[in-house]
Order: structure tokens, then C-alpha cells, then sequence
């Protein structure tokens, strides 16, 4: 197989809402002012972290935008009354008849209100921006998914442009017309996508084929004519311009400190707005290439930047601790005599802020978004140009110095604070409130609305924080709550988790469902009180990234834990087989298979259904190829034995139901088996197998089914059964059942042979297997062919596995022919089915119901299949659907490219990766004088990690010798174990006795006593 690199599986448990509104926090927002319908008057689109886009109506709204006026068109006299060109004049503008009460704090009530429209999980990771393309029907996205999508609202279509090796971070569009997007990413690159469908069109390499280390890049912007600047920027502080069409470099601006987060181009292609982790927003001239002003109106690092104005001269900006300024500096030739007001504060970052029309809206890393009504600053900026032309006539600086002049400056300060108030306003120059035009005689702290012309200049005075203009947003949209923290369980099956608003749930891997809430408590607390003792190997991997509960299987791990059935076999679901499941005493079942088989189960039957139509297509050739060279002497056809359905068992000769062995065994059928690999159990479906006999040993154990058995009823012996089974000689042909399980090797002494009694070397004796098994070869696999194997008696020094594959696959040797996907399996089972000529049998092996009991999934529980790229920084996804979509024939088709080899073999071949098992070494001494020492040196032993108690006590009563008075019952019921003083529960493992008695290197000492003694 062509190798390729890892892939995993990931299932979402999420539990069921009628609600709308994203789970996590949001990163970006985009407004379209033109919506497809006159019933609303526009549409604002959200991104989150939940890896969702969401689209809301705005309804009686005004968020178009009417444009900008110039200053100059506005003609001012002294008394303060101003009449605008294409505008309102400046008194209907500030006039506001709201009553300010405590109660509205002097918010005007809502207009409209914000209705949920539709909603697309368009990632599966973060969605770090989004920007609105064609004419404002599509939305691109950008995420940490590595992928940049395109999903058009109003038929539903997503589509993938394309994909990054490292995290997208930021997206550019030039103009609604645009047939190019711009992205950037930790990949340090910038990359051009056709919006049609043309793929890549221009890379631009930031980091200099890794020459710049903080060449990642955060901020995008495009401008220009045509859109032929592209602007990037990122930790390395450096604001770069290079031409879209060429990708060569334009020029490189120097002067920001910090992480760059914000880029904004004007149309005309001569200015760049730019905002920094630094606190400051510079404005840089590209015809000058020169800085020509940096704004210090913020105090931490600057997130955001919006501005519909062509020239950059009104814009919003938003910072790390909440604040969402708009500065107005039209008409200005200095910095800091531009118009700058304290908008709003949401007391935490604002990722991204949007303004259209009348409203501005602000996104943060709560889940809710708010609405905030803008602020006209075009009375006020008006009334700075009439102070800045008097300036300039009177030639003076900032005194009057004459009668007219003062009451110029009166009237500019009644009319713009009546409009602001000017606490609300920020100074560019550090210490003092509003711009430096106003006088500080009329501008005072102790008026903010009125003028006094004897109001005491206090400069020594330290002014107190600036006060938002607004206090409470004009409307919310609510979000849903999402999960934070988790905490895995001892037991490996359950999770407890705790969301936004601080409930406390119980989860269950692996019936998919939300167990019960715990309310608002501590986690901790919770995990405390309810955990167990066991300890379970690991087999996924846990994570609430996204505000759902992800569980993540890969190949190295997902087939390492296995659970008792008698724990589990309460819980289960009715199975809908013809008699119902029974499991044999310490059946076993693995974790990872029981999940994946139940997942994809509606892909196994599609599968299946196309196997079927393959072999009954190839069947109707060859008929067709034998009619046309004419009748034969003689023709025979055999009938096709019909496919066993994954829930129906194996039936034996008389009609009774086969109970299969455990996957991964038991201890007590863990006697080293010939024909045996533990993580490679025969696979099922061939109608030619015979099932094997189940026969009961001594002491009521069960033989392993299928892996030691043969068709004529041979027996194997269980490692604490006293009789010995008679191994078939080599001459008799064997055929294996249809599904055999896991045989786990367990108890084996590690006496040396000089210390070892000839008795106890001897390969039929008990400890002689225990002996033989430590030194076996657990990968060694023979193939299961159309014909029969001959069955090897037990050797000293080899243990034997049966495989699932259909061909013999050499230890080390990769087959080089087919692609490690799912369509590699299934080409290679056609490709057999052709070499054979045979295509009467189906030699598909799937898992049956007493191995993966049927389990009842919602139907809506997603699955994504994603891979970990050699050359990439994270894991792009190549599939996402349901438990009930997977066996659609468009997710079909995607599955056979995506669903990586492990996968398929195990789900059609019911073969997993070959594994050494885990055992834990332990000494068994008596406690006290009250039962002797086992002989012969039996006291050091090692065995698999899920051999339990019970198995331990019962090797201890047949090692014991025979003139020991034994009590009633099995050994279980009479004797006891001790580790560290503590008593240990029969159904103990040796890993947990390891893990939660032991708790310390070397081996375990176990102390076996009568029950009652002290």
C-alpha cells in the first residue's frame, strides 16, 4: 500500500437545542446592506469559534450607508447655525428629544430587532474571519481547519477554494465585483483564489522561504484601482504592500512595535490605516512612502478596524480591553485636532467591530452579539473646521484674543457637546478631554454641556477616564451556552464537562447521550464524587475546542481498551438478532471497534449492497462469456450462500446460536492457542467456514470458539482448567469459524529455566504454557484462503494468530499496489475476487453483534474524518457527515477517498493492527501462615493487564496443594487478595490493582488469604 499520512476519526456529541446563536465566542462580523429580500433591511453575518456562520435579518433598520459629505461643503456663520448640501442641517441633527433617565441611561429604544435566518457548521475549528463576496450573495470564510470556504446563504452550496499548511488567520476582499479573494495564515503566506473556481492564483511568500520566522500573517487589507495592493501584517511589525497582480513587493513600512492586527486600504490606492498590539493606529502615505500620523486614542493593543469612508478619514477602531472608538478626521491637517469618541466599552476585547448606517455592532469572545447605535460626528468635526479656519485667520495659537474669537469657541463647544458629551470625547494628546481646538477656558471637567465662561482652568488637575457614550447596547442577540473544561472519567467511557454558564454534565462515549446535569458546581467536586476505581487503557482523545464534546480515534490508540461485557450488558439496547446476544463469563469487549462498527454501520451495509451488485455483474460476464463459445458437455452451477447480516449470529450444525469468544479475551480463555494473533481475529462472511463446537472444560470454563477449536470438536484448555486439551495432529484440516476473536495472552512465569522443575517445562503442563507464551511472537499472521489450513500443536516458543486479510501479507512488507484509503481495500478484495475467478462468495468479514453489540446512536451525531499533514501545522478535514448521512451514495463516494486503510480493514475485514500486549508482572504470597506457599516456585508470575482478580485466586487454588482444606464454593468465594492492606474486589483488575493499590514501581505483591482472616 502507498503509504499516506495520518488520518483520524472524530464524533461529535452535542446535545439537542431548539435555540439559536452561536456557543463560543465570535471573531468576526460582516453586514450586507442589500438583502435579497424588501421585507428586511439588511443581513449581518457572524463567525465563531464554535466553527459555525450564522445569518440574522435586520428589520427596520437604517443600515445603508448615505455616504460622506465633505466638510468644505458645509457653509457655517458665527451665530452656529449650518445648513448642509445633500444633508440635514445641523440643528434637526442634534436635536434628541429622548428622555435620559437612570432607567434608559440614555439609550434610545430599539427600532428594529435582529431575527435568526439561517445557519451552516461551515469548519470544524475556529472560524477566524469572513468577508462578503459577489455582490454580497456569497460568504468566505477562513478558519484553523486550515481550509478557506465558500457558502452561498441562499442555496445552501458550500465549497472549499482551497487550503493553507498552517492556521488562516485573515481574509480581503477588494470590491463586491471582485472575481479574487486574499488570504493569510501562520503559513506565512498570502494566496490569491480564483472565486470561480480556478484554484490558487498567486502565492506571496511573507516568510521568505523561512528566512522570516514572524512572518506569519495576522491583518490583510487590499485598495487601490482595481484592487492591486495587497497589504499584510504580523508579529514582525512590518506593514507590507505588494502588487496582486505580480506579487512583487511595493514597499514595506516600518514603525509599529507590535503584532500587527489591522490593515485598511483607500480606494485610490495613496493611504494605509493600519492598528497594532502596540496601542497606536498609524496612517502612512504610499506616494510619500512615509508615516504621516500615529493615533493614540487606545491603551492596549488595537484588534480592529472598520471604515466605509473612501479616504479612510472616518473609521472605527476597537481594542483588547473593549473600547470601540470612532474617529472623524475629516477636514483636519493635524492628528490630534481629528473628532475621537468613546463609543461604547464591552469591558472585554472586541475582535472585530462593523459599522452600516445608523448602528455598529461588536463581536467578543462571548457568545452574544450586540447592537450599538453609531454616533453622527459630522456637527461636531463641522464645528472643529469653523474653529481651525478661525485659527488660521486670527493667526493666533489656542488663546482668544479677541471678543469674536471667544464667542466662536462658545458657540463651537455649546453645539458639539448638546450633540456629544464631552466626557465622551478622547483626546489624541494625553491628560486632556477632547480635541486641542477647544478652548480649555470653555472646556472644562466641571461642564459637559453647557458653556461657562468663568469655569476655573484646573491643568494641574489629572482628568478622570473618558465615559462611553453609550452604556448598554441598543439590542442583543443571544448566543447558546458551549462547552469549556472537561474532565475524562477513570473508566474511560464517561465525561464530565462544564459550559459557559458554568452547568456541570455527565456524559456517555459511547451511547453518544448527555447522562444528567449536575447543575452549577465545581468539576472537580463533581468528577470527585463520582468517579470509579478502575483504570481503563486509553483509546481517544477528548477536546471542546469547538463548544461540543469531540472524541477523537486514531489507529495508534483507538483499539487499546477493552471493558468487561458483564458491565456494560445491562445498558445495552434491544439487538435485533434472531436469538438474543449471551455473553460468555469474562467476555470482553474493545472499545474502538464497538464505536466504529456502530458509526459506520449505515456505510458497511451500503458497501455491502455494492459488493453484491460487483460479484453479480462479474457472474453475469463469465455466463455470458461461457454462452457465447457454445453449450458445454456438462454445466454445474453452485449457489451463492447468502451474506450474514451483521445482526444475525452464526448458527452451528443443529441450529443453535454460536456464542463467539471475547474480543481480546478473558483469562480465563487466554491458553496460547495455535492458528492465533490477539489483534487479528479471522474475519467473517465466508459461507465455506465451519463453525466450531463450543464444549464445557472442568470447572465450568468455556473453550476459546474458533481460534483453538476445530470443526471436530477439539478442545482447548483454559490456563486455570485442570484438564488438558488433546491438540489435533497436523494431519487434520481445520476451518475456522466465521468470526474468531481475540485470544490475549495471560499468566505466564517468569521463573527461570535452571529454577524450573522438568514437570513445569513441559508444553503440555500449565506452567509450562504460562512459560512458553512470555517467549510467543504475537505477529505472525496466517491467511484465511478458500482453502483449509492445517492446525500446528501448541510450540514452546511460537503462539500462531489468524488474520483478516486475504492475502498474505509478509512481516515488515508493504503491498505497494493500492492506496491505504478505503478504495485501496475494496480494490484489492476485487482484484482477489478476480485473481480467484470466483465471485459466488462475498469475502467480506465484518464484526458481529456478541462482538460489537448494536447500539443506538442519534442520527445526527457527526462524524469527521480528518488528516495530520507531514508539511502542515494542524489537521484538514476530508469528510464530515452523520451517523445517518454516511451511507448516502454522495458520502459514500467521499468516504472511499477519505476513510483511511485501518478504517476499512477493520470495518470489512475485521482485521486491526497487530499490538504486543500490555502485562504487569506480580508475586503471590500467602498472608500469614493460614494457606501455604504455591510450590515450585509459582509465586512469580506475569499476566495481561485486564486479567482479574478472580482468575488470579483461581490459579492460586489449583496451584495449591491438594491436602490444603479448600471452603465451599470457587476460590473466589473462600479466598481473598490483599495489596497495601487494602482488600481488592474480585472484579480488579491487574491494572487497576497496579494503578490505584499498588501505586509504585516493580512487581506487585499480592497476598492471597482465607475470607474472614485478620
Amino acid at each position: 500500500m502507498v503509504r499516506k499520512t495520518s488520518r483520524k476519526i472524530t464524533y461529535l456529541l452535542a446535545s439537542e437545542s431548539s435555540h439559536h446563536g452561536h456557543t463560543l465566542g465570535i471573531n468576526s462580523l460582516a453586514v450586507d446592506p442589500n438583502p435579497p429580500s424588501s421585507l428586511y433591511s439588511g443581513l449581518l453575518y457572524s463567525a465563531g469559534r464554535d466553527g459555525m456562520i450564522m445569518a440574522w435579518n435586520l428589520e427596520n433598520m437604517a443600515v445603508k450607508n448615505a455616504g460622506y459629505a465633505s466638510i468644505d461643503d458645509f457653509d457655517a456663520d458665527l451665530t452656529g447655525t449650518t445648513t448642509a448640501i445633500n444633508g440635514p442641517g445641523l440643528n434637526s441633527v442634534a436635536e434628541d428629544t429622548t428622555e435620559k433617565t437612570p432607567a434608559t441611561n440614555g439609550v434610545k429604544k430599539a427600532q428594529g430587532k435582529s431575527t435568526f435566518r439561517a445557519q451552516v457548521q461551515m469548519h470544524t475549528h475556529w472560524v477566524n474571519d469572513i468577508v462578503l463576496t459577489n455582490n454580497y450573495q456569497n460568504v468566505a470564510s477562513c478558519s484553523s481547519d486550515l481550509t478557506v470556504k465558500l457558502w452561498n446563504p441562499r442555496t445552501d452550496v458550500q465549497t472549499t477554494i482551497g487550503q493553507h499548511h498552517d492556521f488562516v488567520k485573515c481574509l480581503a476582499v477588494d470590491n463586491q465585483e471582485s472575481d479574487w479573494i486574499a488570504s493569510g495564515g501562520l503559513d506565512r503566506k498570502v494566496i490569491l483564489w480564483d472565486l470561480n473556481g480556478g484554484g490558487e492564483k498567486l502565492q506571496i511568500d511573507v516568510g521568505k522561504k523561512g528566512e522570516n520566522q514572524k512572518g506569519s500573517v495576522y491583518a490583510l487589507g487590499t485598495g487601490g484601482p482595481g484592487g492591486n495592493i495587497v497589504g499584510s501584517g504580523g508579529p514582525d511589525s512590518i506593514v507590507r504592500l505588494c502588487d496582486q497582480r505580480s506579487g512583487s513587493n511595493i514597499l514595506d513600512f516600518v514603525g509599529h512595535t507590535g503584532n500587527i492586527r489591522a490593515i485598511l486600504i483607500n480606494k485610490a490606492g495613496n493611504l494605509v490605516l493600519t492598528g497594532s498590539s502596540d496601542a497606536t493606529i498609524k496612517l502612512w502615505s504610499i506616494t510619500a512612502g512615509r508615516l504621516m500620523h500615529t493615533l493614540n486614542m487606545h491603551d492596549t493593543s488595537v484588534w480592529s478596524l472598520h471604515s466605509n469612508h473612501p479616504n479612510l478619514e472616518v473609521f472605527h477602531s476597537s481594542d483588547r480591553s473593549g473600547l470601540v472608538v470612532k474617529t472623524d478626521m475629516r477636514g483636519t491637517s493635524e492628528a490630534e485636532d481629528s473628532m475621537c469618541v468613546l463609543v461604547c466599552n464591552e469591558h472585554q476585547g472586541v475582535n472585530k467591530v462593523v459599522a452600516s448606517g445608523d448602528y455598529l455592532w461588536t463581536a467578543t469572545a462571548n457568545s452574544r452579539i450586540h447592537r450599538w447605535r453609531d454616533v453622527d460626528t459630522t456637527p461636531a468635526t463641522m464645528q472643529l473646521q469653523r474653529l481651525q479656519r478661525s485659527r488660521r485667520r486670527s493667526s493666533v495659537s489656542y488663546q482668544p484674543r479677541s471678543q469674536e474669537i471667544s464667542l466662536l469657541r462658545q458657540a463651537a463647544t455649546a453645539s458639539i457637546t448638546s450633540q456629544i458629551p464631552i466626557s465622551s470625547l478622547i483626546s489624541l494628546n494625553a491628560g486632556t478631554y477632547g480635541p486641542s481646538l477647544l478652548d480649555p477656558e470653555e472646556i472644562t471637567l466641571a461642564s459637559a454641556t453647557t458653556v461657562r465662561s468663568d469655569a476655573p482652568v484646573l491643568p494641574s488637575v489629572e482628568p478622570p477616564q473618558p465615559e462611553p457614550l453609550w452604556h448598554n447596547p441598543d439590542e442583543t442577540i443571544e448566543g447558546q451556552t458551549g462547552l469549556i473544561k472537561h474532565i475524562l472519567l477513570n473508566d474511560r467511557r464517561r465525561v464530565l464537562t462544564v459550559d459557559t454558564a458554568g452547568e456541570v454534565v455527565l456524559w456517555d462515549l459511547i451511547k453518544c447521550v448527555m447522562v444528567r446535569s449536575y447543575g452549577s458546581r465545581d468539576i472537580q467536586d463533581v468528577a470527585d464524587e463520582i468517579n470509579t476505581f478502575e483504570t481503563m487503557a486509553n483509546w481517544c482523545q477528548v477536546n471542546t475546542r469547538t463548544g461540543q464534546l469531540a472524541v477523537v480515534l486514531e489507529e495508534s490508540y483507538c483499539f487499546d481498551a477493552e471493558i468487561y461485557a458483564d458491565e456494560v450488558a445491562a445498558d445495552l439496547p434491544p439487538q435485533s438478532t434472531v436469538e438474543p446476544i449471551q455473553f460468555r463469563e469474562d467476555q470482553r469487549i474493545n472499545l474502538g471497534r464497538w464505536i466504529l462498527r456502530n458509526l459506520f454501520a449505515n456505510l458497511i451495509e451500503a458497501e455491502i449492497k455494492r459488493d453484491n451488485t460487483f460479484r453479480e455483474q462479474k457472474r453475469r460476464g463469465l455466463s455470458e462469456r461461457e454462452n457465447r463459445r457454445g453449450p458445454p458437455g456438462h454445466l454445474s452451477f453452485s449457489q451463492m450462500p447468502p451474506m450474514t447480516p451483521w445482526n444475525e449470529g452464526p448458527r452451528n450444525a443443529n441450529g443453535t446460536s454460536m456464542l463467539l469468544p471475547t474480543p481480546g479475551l478473558a483469562i480465563g480463555l487466554a491458553t496460547p492457542a495455535p492458528a492465533y494473533n490477539p489483534a487479528n481475529p479471522p474475519h467473517v462472511g465466508d459461507a465455506n467456514s465451519t463453525p466450531v463446537s463450543v464444549q464445557s472444560l472442568d470447572r465450568g470454563l468455556t473453550s476459546p470458539v474458533g481460534t483453538g477449536g476445530s470443526s471436530n470438536g477439539t478442545v482447548v484448555t483454559d490456563y486455570f482448567s485442570s484438564a488438558l486439551s488433546q491438540v489435533q495432529p497436523p494431519s487434520a484440516a481445520v476451518a475456522l469459524s466465521p468470526v474468531a476473536s481475540e485470544v490475549p495472552p495471560v499468566p505466564t512465569n517468569d521463573v527461570s529455566d535452571d529454577q524450573t522443575p522438568d514437570n513445569l517445562s513441559s508444553p503440555s503442563s500449565l506452567m509450562g504454557r504460562l512459560r512458553s507464551f512470555g517467549k510467543g511472537r504475537l505477529n505472525r499472521t496466517m491467511s484465511i484462503e478458500s482453502k483449509q489450513q492445517e492446525v500446528k500443536p501448541d510450540s514452546a516458543t511460537d503462539t500462531v494468530g489468524a488474520s483478516t486479510t486475504l492475502a498474505t501479507v509478509e512481516e515488515g512488507k508493504v503491498d505497494q499496489s493500492y492506496d491505504d484509503t478505503l478504495a485501496g481495500v475494496l480494490q484489492r478484495i476485487r482484484n482477489d475476487y478476480d485473481s480467484a475467478g470466483s465471485y459466488g462468495t462475498s469475502t467480506f468479514g465484518v464484526s458481529l453483534p456478541n462482538e460489537t453489540p448494536i447500539l443506538s446512536f442519534p442520527s445526527e451525531t457527526a462524524i469527521i474524518i480528518s488528516e495530520q499533514r507531514v508539511d502542515a501545522g494542524g489537521t484538514m478535514d476530508l469528510y464530515r457527515g452523520t451517523v445517518s448521512s454516511c451511507g448516502a451514495d454522495a458520502d459514500v463516494a467521499t468516504l472511499e477517498d477519505a476513510a483511511p486503510g485501518w478504517l476499512a480493514e477493520f470495518l470489512f475485514l475485521n482485521k486491526v493492527p497487530p499490538k504486543e500486549l500490555v502485562k504487569v508482572s506480580f508475586v503471590l504470597q500467602p498472608y500469614g501462615d493460614a494457606l501455604p506457599a504455591l510450590p515450585n516456585g509459582n509465586a512469580r508470575l506475569n499476566a495481561y493487564r485486564m486479567l482479574r482478580a478472580k482468575k488470579i485466586l483461581a490459579y492460586v487454588e489449583e496451584k495449591l496443594d491438594s491436602s490444603v482444606k479448600r471452603g465451599p464454593g470457587s476460590a473466589d468465594e473462600w479466598m481473598e487478595l490483599v495489596c497495601q492492606g487494602q482488600v481488592v474486589d474480585n472484579s480488579c483488575t491487574l491494572a487497576t490493582i497496579r494503578a490505584r493499590l499498588w501505586r509504585s514501581g516493580g512487581d506487585v505483591v499480592l497476598l492471597y488469604r482465607r475470607r474472614g482472616t485478620k
